[in-house]
């Protein structure tokens, strides 16, 4: 039943609706999706365990835009994403982060149920980290700057409404 919940999740927060793409229409995506990660990881070293991290990861990317002419949709996008690395001992490392971007989106115009398109935006991030050490204070750090991403793939049209989008978007924060 949780894969049936988790790829379910997936396939709706990966998947464009309203995903015509002419003038006056809107998209609404959740990119590659809402993520959760979590490992745990042993050190060892000559036979003796030396720690043992456990780390934990969230990250949320939604995105909406509007069509301002036929295959190309101007809007926002953001990435709210949120890291925590525990260590034996009760220690830990918090790292959260927001960017916010506006963004352009352009759906090659072929013929067919698949369209290629582009994807680029230029905005704002901040970014937090936490050091919390047992006995000790926390240390805490906090920048903001410029947020860059750009990108790329293919929107595969299901049906008229909704289309599942490939792409891989990378993105670049310049802290100020």
């Amino acid at each position: 039943m949780k894969k049936l919940l988790l790829l379910t999740i997936i396939l709706l927060t990966s998947s464009t609706i309203f995903s015509q793409t002419e003038k006056g229409k809107f998209v609404l995506s959740g990119g590659a999706g809402l993520q959760f990660i979590s490992s745990n990881v042993k050190y060892v070293y000559n036979g003796v365990t030396e720690d043992e991290t456990t780390n934990s990861s969230f990250s949320f990317l939604p995105s909406f835009g509007y069509f301002v002419m036929d295959n190309l949709a101007v809007g926002l996008t953001a990435n709210i994403s949120s890291n925590t690395i525990k260590y034996d001992g009760g220690d830990k490392d918090v790292m959260n982060a927001i960017m916010v971007l506006p963004t352009a989106i352009y759906y090659f115009p072929v013929e067919g149920e698949i369209k290629p398109l582009i994807q680029v935006g230029v905005g704002l991030m901040s970014q937090t980290v936490k050091y919390i050490e047992s006995g000790y204070d926390t240390d805490k750090y906090s920048s903001d700057g410029l947020a860059i991403n750009f990108g790329g793939g293919i929107s595969y049209f299901m049906t008229e409404n909704i289309s599942f989008n490939l792409t891989k978007v990378v993105g670049n924060g310049v802290q100020g």
